[in-house]
């Protein structure tokens, strides 16, 4: 079990800021996608958005229960 450590806000802050400034400094930008891939993309996500969503919920409805 781990021992609780309690820290003002400032100090939380602080931190939170540290590890962001660390993240951005070591993760590489992505790199532009080329035009024909993010016309799919935006039209994938175009379909999407005009369809039903279908989940788990909606597989069940079919099979009957036993």
């Amino acid at each position: 079990m781990r021992n609780q450590v309690d820290i003002d806000q400032a100090t939380s802050r602080a931190i939170v800021r540290e590890i962001g400034e660390r993240l951005r400094a070591s993760l590489k930008p992505e790199p532009e996608l080329p035009p024909s891939v993010r016309t799919q993309i935006n039209r994938l996500q175009e379909l999407e958005s005009q369809s039903p969503w279908m989940g788990p919920a909606a597989e069940h409805e079919d099979k009957p229960r036993r």
